[in-house]
């Protein structure tokens, strides 16, 4: 049995997390604007910070994951591609983290705050839309 996935399977994917990514950052960067304007400026910064390193991590995650599963036939190969795409995303993740305890303009807190911004998004999207409005946000409906 081979692990390919059909083309409409990735145009779904990618939408998916498109749309994810950018609900994601532009919530982030929304209360940001309001921690801001409430004369936080380091809470703000810290979760912006932390909230544009979440949406890189994720994008690469996103990007790595198709190659991962084109791979799968060889284990030797996809297992070194994941471990590989995971110690660079660590590393990317560990830059807000010393930037945060490192520089007085940015909150530490705040930062690991925004490093949960995807994460946050993708079970909001799950307990808002799919249970409590009962919708299914990524399929069509039928005709």
């Amino acid at each position: 049995m081979s692990a390919q996935i059909p083309p409409e399977g990735f145009q779904a994917y990618h939408s998916y997390q498109r749309r994810l990514v950018r609900g994601a950052f532009t919530g982030a960067v929304m209360v940001g604007l309001v921690v801001y304007l409430l004369g936080f400026v380091a809470v703000a910064k810290g979760l912006v910070l932390g909230a544009l390193f979440s949406v890189l991590n994720f994008v690469i995650m996103a990007y790595i994951l198709p190659y991962q599963v084109g791979t799968f036939k060889n284990r030797k190969r996809a297992a070194g591609l994941a471990f590989v795409s995971l110690a660079f995303r660590f590393g990317l993740l560990a830059i807000p983290l010393i930037v945060g305890l490192k520089s007085d303009q940015f909150r530490f807190w705040a930062v690991v705050a925004g490093l949960f911004t995807v994460q946050l998004a993708i079970m909001g999207e799950h307990l808002v839309i799919r249970r409590w409005m009962g919708a299914r946000s990524t399929e069509e409906p039928s005709a």
